[in-house]
């Protein structure tokens, strides 16, 4: 993958530009533990210019993983269009196509609506809106979901709606580049329900969100 990043960087840097200036943040949206020990995040960097950048997503926890890199091109000054690749890992790994749209719709809510493709296809939704109680005192609230078109039991994915998760973070930003928050999120595992390992979840959550 670093030398897909690296490919990619260097044709975006060269052909790209338009004279804009080069810019690349590191983003630690969630880097948590949960109050049963298991450790998750969800991060992300970008490299490239106002319409033009290269992605790294890295989402997981102890057990799982999906990471993405993809070419993100604006097509309006709150849209852009993404175009890459998924490598999902549980107990063995696969790799998909993925077109991606994300940006922000009405009510200031972010989206990532993604279309993966490859062995089977699937879509991905994820929602996020931020409540301001102060200038410091944030509550970021999220919902995802994933829908897949066949079985793929070495990765955790299966034929219909997969699963649905909600959580709640209010985060308290020391600096703008430096929040701990605490956090309850809840999730349904409708694969798990297909395997006969139970339903629901819930758990609590502290940890750091952080960037540069």
């Amino acid at each position: 993958m670093k030398k897909i990043f690296l490919s990619a960087l260097f044709a975006t840097m060269l052909f790209a530009g338009g004279g804009d200036i080069f810019r690349y943040q590191f983003l630690a949206d969630r880097f948590e533990v949960s109050d049963e020990g298991e450790k998750s995040w969800d991060v992300s960097l970008y490299a490239g210019y106002d319409k033009n950048k290269i992605y790294i997503y890295s989402e997981g926890t102890d057990k799982e993983s999906q990471n993405e890199i993809v070419y993100s091109k604006a097509i309006t000054p709150f849209w852009d269009i993404q175009i890459g690749a998924e490598i999902d890992k549980e107990e063995d790994k696969k790799i998909f196509g993925e077109i991606t749209l994300s940006g922000l719709a009405p009510y200031w809510i972010e989206t990532r609506t993604k279309l993966l493709f490859g062995d089977g296809f699937g879509v991905d939704f994820d929602f996020e809106y931020e409540t301001l109680f102060t200038q410091k005192l944030i509550l970021n609230s999220r919902i995802e979901s994933r829908i897949f078109s066949k079985d793929l039991p070495e990765i955790g994915v299966y034929k219909g709606l997969n699963s649905i998760e909600l959580g709640f973070r209010l985060r308290y930003e020391i600096r703008r580049e430096f929040a701990p928050y605490v956090g309850f999120e809840f999730a349904r595992n409708f694969a798990n329900l297909k395997k006969a390992e139970g339903d629901g979840e819930s758990r609590v959550v502290v940890g750091l969100r952080f960037w540069f």
